[in-house]
């Protein structure tokens, strides 16, 4: 990528789950209260299992090899197996705890108010995984501000497919050239970059960092930094 100046930016677009919230929290107690409710002896070992089987089932959506399904059902479906592989008993408690996984989250502490704050200065929006419906309730709860939130469910993907940076560029009329797509997942900055877009890198906590080989244009550690830098 050419350098280039935050003043050069005229919207921010950003992934929400593990970004903006609090991803990890909710998925380690809602596999707490799994554990209890199945069974199953080891949360952790629990935990551990539900992420990979989400993993593995949006990753299939996204080659094509599987059919598109809601992000909360996918959450369930993967806590399901999770349970079933660990001989834990799957029911009504359990199923209600998985479909409470996508509403749960909590916003970093910075987030509503940097938010805000970048509002004031460029066009705010979210891609998400995560179904409309879900993220706005979180939105709502957590007090998220962003002009627009768009669901890849919408084109029937999960990112990092090409279609669903395409539908946020096309739905918004973005210039990619002058548009900061922010995460906290490497993998989502490459893609985006792909497309043109350029990056921005937020730690957190527990977070996969970018490689060597990774070019992102900026990282920051919260998004207070970003907000100084973009008003700037």
């Amino acid at each position: 990528m050419t350098p280039f100046s935050l003043t050069e930016i005229d919207a921010v677009v950003f992934d929400v789950i593990g970004t903006l919230v609090d991803e990890d929290a909710v998925v380690v107690d809602a596999a707490r209260r799994l554990a209890a409710d199945t069974g199953v002896t080891s949360a952790s070992s629990l935990r551990d299992r539900w992420v990979a089987a989400l993993d593995t089932a949006m990753a299939a959506v996204v080659t094509e090899s599987a059919p598109w399904r809601p992000h909360a059902r996918l959450v369930a479906e993967a806590a399901r197996d999770a349970v079933t592989a660990l001989g834990g008993t799957w029911g009504d408690a359990a199923e209600a705890v998985a479909a409470s996984v996508d509403v749960a989250y909590a916003a970093w502490p910075e987030v509503p108010d940097a938010t805000a704050a970048l509002r004031e200065h460029v066009l705010v929006a979210a891609l998400s995984n995560g179904d409309l419906d879900a993220l706005a309730r979180v939105a709502h709860a957590q007090r998220l501000c962003w002009d627009v939130v768009l669901s890849t469910g919408a084109v029937g993907t999960f990112k990092p497919a090409a279609r669903a940076y395409l539908h946020v560029i096309d739905t918004l009329r973005l210039e990619p050239s002058r548009t900061l797509f922010v995460a906290a997942h490497p993998w989502d900055l490459r893609a985006a970059a792909g497309h043109g877009f350029r990056t921005a890198y937020v730690a957190r906590p527990g977070a996969e960092r970018p490689t060597a080989d990774d070019r992102v244009d900026v990282e920051v550690e919260d998004l207070t930094g970003l907000v100084a830098a973009l008003s700037g």
